[in-house]
């Protein structure tokens, strides 16, 4: 009787264990924004951005005018510039990766300005949003730049809005324009955004023959002038 009361409870605390353990690998994890590029004057949680910088969720980040930050975000992006004069908090960065499919969960605080960025296809489970004061716009797989006043410029893909209760599907060639409201023809040709993650490996990999600027970025990956990325990206 005793040895099966010991087997009984061993085995309730085996059970524990496999279940505190499956808990623990099912948890979402935490990601993170990189800083890639920076032009004129930025911040990361207040302080000077400096290039390879990291900022995890609950970050502030601001750009001066004349200025852009880019952003590598991974899984959570891939890629993010913030426009000059303008204002973003990083609201939520996690992934889950333990099910069939990563879920994804990108979250984007627009306090003023311009944000532009370029988001891999996800699965169903997983979001990518982008919050402004005055509209909400949910992004899967797009080329997009959206401003604080509502404003949704979409080059690939689909962006659905809301504003004002109401959702607006807004794709490919076309724009939210909140003073309507309603979608229109995106009147703005080139996307002013960040390196695509195939152009960011291009210039990672080129970077060294290159005349760099002064001085070098940290980490060791040499800044790259206008005139030398455009050769890289020809």
């Amino acid at each position: 009787m005793k040895t099966l009361g010991i087997s009984t409870k061993m085995a309730a605390i085996s059970a524990l264990i496999g279940l505190s353990t499956s808990l623990l690998i099912a948890a979402p994890q935490t990601g993170s924004a990189k800083v890639t590029s920076i032009k004129g004057s930025a911040t990361v949680g207040g302080e000077a951005a400096k290039v390879n910088q990291v900022a995890k969720a609950g970050t502030q980040l601001t750009t001066g005018l004349d200025s852009y930050l880019d952003l590598y975000l991974g899984v959570n992006g891939p890629t993010v510039r913030l426009q000059p004069d303008s204002r973003l908090s990083l609201d939520d960065l996690t992934y889950d990766d333990a099910g069939a499919e990563p879920v994804i969960s990108t979250k984007l605080g627009l306090k003023a300005g311009k944000v532009a960025g370029f988001v891999k296809k996800t699965s169903d489970q997983s979001n990518y949003i982008v919050e402004t004061p005055n509209a909400t716009a949910s992004i899967r797989g797009t080329k997009y730049l959206i401003a604080s006043d509502g404003s949704v410029y979409v080059w690939e893909g689909c962006v659905i809005v809301s504003f004002r209760g109401i959702n607006y599907n807004v794709c490919a060639g076309q724009a939210f324009d909140p003073a309507i409201p309603g979608v229109v023809d995106n009147p703005i040709g080139t996307w002013p955004g960040p390196l695509s993650p195939s152009e960011f490996d291009k210039v990672q990999q080129k970077a060294e023959p290159l005349t760099p600027l002064s001085p070098i970025a940290p980490g060791g990956t040499k800044a790259l002038n206008r005139d030398s990325l455009g050769r890289i990206l020809k």
